[in-house]
């Protein structure tokens, strides 16, 4: 059976940041089950981890571990950093020092001599 090339899919690999995916928004494929970092308007939540659960009337339901779930725009979900291979996430979340917004960096940004210091978007500009 062929991968779905977008919505939501229970098969296949948790996406980490890489150039061009940061948010959940960014990924074409949403996995069930994908790793996130919640920046929300629920302050309750801000800053917490959780997980991708599925899309209900364009929101991305995120569960946490005490059970509670809560809908997010997709822009507000953070992808992490790295996923080992016990499937444990790490999220490497540093503020824009133009923007002030927070951003994951890529396993590459975290290897590199000097990580950067402003988001994707800012970088851009």
């Amino acid at each position: 059976m062929p991968t779905p090339i977008f919505g939501t899919s229970s098969t296949g690999q948790f996406s980490c940041a890489t150039d061009t995916q940061h948010t959940l928004r960014d990924l074409r494929t949403k996995r069930k089950g994908q790793p996130v970092f919640v920046l929300g308007h629920v302050l309750a939540r801000k800053g917490q981890e959780g997980v991708f659960e599925v899309f209900n009337d364009r929101l991305a339901i995120v569960k946490f571990s005490d059970g509670g779930a809560i809908g997010y725009d997709p822009l507000e979900l953070l992808l992490p950093t790295d996923i080992d291979d016990k499937g444990i996430a790490y999220f490497e979340i540093r503020p824009c020092g133009q923007c002030e917004q927070l951003f994951t960096l890529t396993v590459q940004e975290c290897e590199a001599v000097e990580e950067p210091t402003a988001c994707p978007e800012c970088r851009c500009t």
